[in-house]
């Protein structure tokens, strides 16, 4: 039942591809609370194609429908050189904005999308939708409540085929479209998530190369992070791999935690698992009640704990935390300055290519922009 105590969001889509048939919508339509009121792409037909599925008016004229009285809020999910066109055009008209990453393809259009919300006063949300799975929540929990100690290391891997992903074009690797292609696809999942449990960057060393596929685009990443306060990381990813290579090791002095977000396999066999020495007293109730014993009359003593929370789409919880946010008058869960810091990342990383060496974060304002070329 919709919340008695305020009227549906009344969202509007920008964008009609595969994410928003696959994702949003259906997940606008899940919750009680929102209502698909519009639908806007250059392509008419798409446009007509979502609505006639999933409620709303088709348009291919933005001004027109955010011009429309009926939308409280909008989605953005256009090829990602559209972005800030789309966010920039949402919040002039006053309506709060959930944005797909990345949030631009640069540093200085990000910058650009987070003043202009902040201008306009909307709520601007950024969809690193791997925060809301609950093994990585819990994994949050455990890490700021200094259960495995001060964290020194994390490492992540996110790699599928260009092909597994059931989109309608291949604008990802264009580059002149995407800013990017694994990188800006794929590792800036996990370039957010690393920030989000482990904290700010302070340093990034890339190495970017075209291995397999047939468009020349960064198929096969490596980047070597340092964070501000000591950690080290290392994320890769790549767009050839045949199975979803999925996993994060967190390491800290007095534990660690695997998490599996996207798959499990024989290697991430659990959605979450956590190392400790700490006994059954120590543990939080998440652990304590996770936990089973080799006989039912004795306790913890230390080692692996696997954790299986209750599947829940993260995209239905990064929905409701938006609709939360503009109800409650707060910022988004997921700032814009996150989606900037991710962005920073990124483009920290085409300079490190470039010189072949370390580059320190955040960027400064005038930090040159240049999508890498391959062989």
């Amino acid at each position: 039942m919709p919340s008695a105590s305020a009227p549906r969001l009344k969202i509007g889509l920008i964008g009609a591809g595969a994410i928003m048939r696959l994702s949003h919508a259906p997940t606008i339509r899940r919750n009680p609370n929102t209502e698909l009121t519009a639908v806007f792409d250059v392509n008419f037909e798409n446009a007509r194609a979502i609505a006639d599925e999933f409620g709303g008016t088709p348009y291919d004229d933005l001004e027109a429908m955010l011009g429309k009285s009926g939308v409280d809020a909008v989605i953005v999910a256009t090829p990602n050189r559209f972005h800030e066109a789309g966010v920039v055009a949402a919040a002039a008209h006053g309506k709060h904005v959930f944005c797909e990453k990345p949030l631009s393809i640069d540093v200085a259009g990000s910058r650009r999308m987070v003043e202009a919300c902040e201008k306009a006063g909307v709520v601007l949300q950024v969809g690193f939708n791997q925060r809301f799975w609950s093994q990585v929540q819990i994994a949050k929990e455990l890490i700021d409540t200094g259960f495995i100690g001060k964290v020194h290391q994390i490492r992540s891997n996110y790699s599928e085929k260009s092909t597994a992903y059931p989109a309608s074009t291949r604008y990802r690797y264009d580059l002149a479209q995407s800013g990017g292609a694994t990188i800006i696809d794929l590792t800036i999942h996990r370039i957010d998530l690393a920030r989000h449990l482990v904290g700010d960057y302070s340093a990034v060393f890339a190495e970017l190369a075209h291995s397999e596929m047939t468009e020349k685009v960064d198929d096969n990443v490596w980047l070597l992070t340092r964070f501000g306060n000591g950690a080290r990381g290392c994320l890769s990813g790549n767009r050839y791999s045949p199975n979803i290579g999925d996993g994060t090791d967190i390491y800290g002095t007095e534990g660690t935690i695997h998490i599996a977000s996207e798959t499990i396999n024989p290697f991430n066999a659990v959605p979450l698992a956590v190392y400790t020495e700490k006994g059954v007293a120590d543990l939080p109730d998440v652990l304590r009640e996770a936990h089973y014993p080799d006989a039912w009359w004795e306790t913890f003593k230390g080692g692996w704990i696997s954790v299986k929370p209750p599947r829940r789409s993260p995209y239905d919880a990064q929905l409701e935390a938006f609709r939360t946010s503009i109800a409650e008058h707060r910022p988004a869960l997921v700032t814009g300055l996150d989606g900037l810091r991710a962005q920073e990342v990124i483009q920290a990383a085409y300079l490190s290519l470039d010189k072949g060496g370390w580059v320190d974060v955040p960027l400064p304002a005038d930090a040159p922009f240049k999508i890498p070329t391959y062989a």
